[in-house]
């Protein structure tokens, strides 16, 4: 009987415990949910200043669900064209939304499939760019290349952003 106590006593305290523990993580949830919607918000009015537009327009360009942003709004006259913006426009929300510099080319190629813009020649028309407005990590046809903007493309992901906010 003295061992049936002693496992009886044993189960009250990791019932107490998993009770405290849930209450921990329900509470971290709840206030990392409301610390990522702050950082957002702070994240699209940080955006907003930089690119000079009032941050309404900021968030009606994009699309935001959990970690991944797309681009809902393009522009220019051919597919080369559009690629290009779109690629500009998604890697300047990823780099100043997510605070993440490099971007998976999959991520582009889905930005800009999303976009109704075809992907037949999506690697040549950034090529026309490299290294000028984008940097690409890795090697081409890679499922780990990697894209990031130098100053100047962020100047021009900027301008580009500007036009669509008008």
């Amino acid at each position: 009987m003295a061992e049936s106590s002693e496992i009886e006593k044993i189960k009250v305290k990791l019932e107490d415990h998993e009770k405290r523990i849930r209450s921990l993580e329900d509470t971290f949830v709840s206030t990392k949910g409301e610390e990522t919607v702050m950082e957002g918000k702070a994240n699209i009015e940080k955006l907003a200043q930089k690119v000079g537009v009032p941050i309404g327009k900021v968030e009606e360009l994009y699309d935001i669900e959990d970690s991944k942003l797309t681009l809902l709004k393009v522009i220019g006259e051919d597919e080369r064209e559009k690629t290009r913006k779109i690629s500009l426009g998604v890697l300047l929300g990823y780099k100043y939304l997510f605070s993440n510099e490099e971007i998976l080319a999959t991520e582009l190629k889905r930005n800009v499939a999303e976009n109704r813009v075809s992907l037949n020649n999506f690697a040549t028309y950034l090529n026309e760019v490299i290294p000028s407005l984008i940097r690409r990590k890795g090697k081409p046809k890679s499922r780990k290349t990697t894209y990031r903007l130098t100053p100047l493309g962020e100047a021009e992901a900027r301008e580009v952003l500007k036009k669509l906010c008008e």
